[in-house]
């Protein structure tokens, strides 16, 4: 049974979440997982090309996946900044199937064999989460999350979305904002002229 994103007790707060860059497993539609694999140069530019955009507003702490593609990522992106790193930000362990197809993952909530169940995932996701936002004060500005599409898919649980869904960007950096009682997310710089972090408090 897969737990319900209320089980979780999610801290109701504004942060921006981004998938590291591409690497080779990315390119070629491999599961990576648990494994280290490094950025390879597109995912290298992807990286530095965010960087501007995330300096168009001011940030408190940038924490990350001990993983080197998600740290390398929140180095590159965020220069100047050193990244907190959270084990409870690593990728999915996906048992047999790392190193095999993406196309061979049916849902993400299964198990997969010898891998790590979706509800434990979700779990450890949901209190390195509450490690990043303990000290949240909207005046010293925001909280970025640097880690892995199976990250991002425990935290669209965790804030009511649904996790299977379409691929999730590379180096792309999306907002989760709580609005009265529920969550909501965007992509930022998405559209000309949007500032979406103006109102994160």
């Amino acid at each position: 049974m897969i737990f319900p994103y209320w089980h979780y007790d999610m801290p109701a707060v504004p942060f921006v979440f981004m998938r590291h860059g591409e690497t080779e497993a990315n390119r070629t539609g491999v599961i990576a997982g648990s494994t280290e694999v490094p950025l390879n140069a597109t995912g290298e530019k992807q990286a530095r090309a965010a960087a501007p955009l995330l300096a168009e507003w001011p940030w408190r702490a940038v924490f990350a996946s001990p993983q080197q593609r998600a740290r390398h990522t929140a180095e590159l992106a965020m220069p100047g900044m050193v990244p907190t790193l959270l084990p409870g930000l690593r990728e999915r362990h996906w048992g047999d199937l790392e190193g095999r197809p993406v196309t061979e993952i049916c849902t993400r909530y299964e198990t997969p064999p010898a891998g790590e169940p979706f509800n434990d995932m979700c779990k450890r996701v949901c209190n390195a989460l509450k490690i990043a936002l303990a000290d949240h004060d909207a005046k010293q500005g925001h909280t970025l999350i640097v880690a892995h599409s199976g990250v991002m898919r425990c935290i669209l649980h965790l804030t009511g979305f649904a996790a299977d869904g379409p691929r999730i960007l590379n180096a792309t950096p999306f907002l989760f904002i709580p609005v009265e009682g529920r969550w909501e997310y965007q992509q930022l710089g998405a559209r000309e002229h949007d500032n979406p972090l103006e109102n994160a408090q």
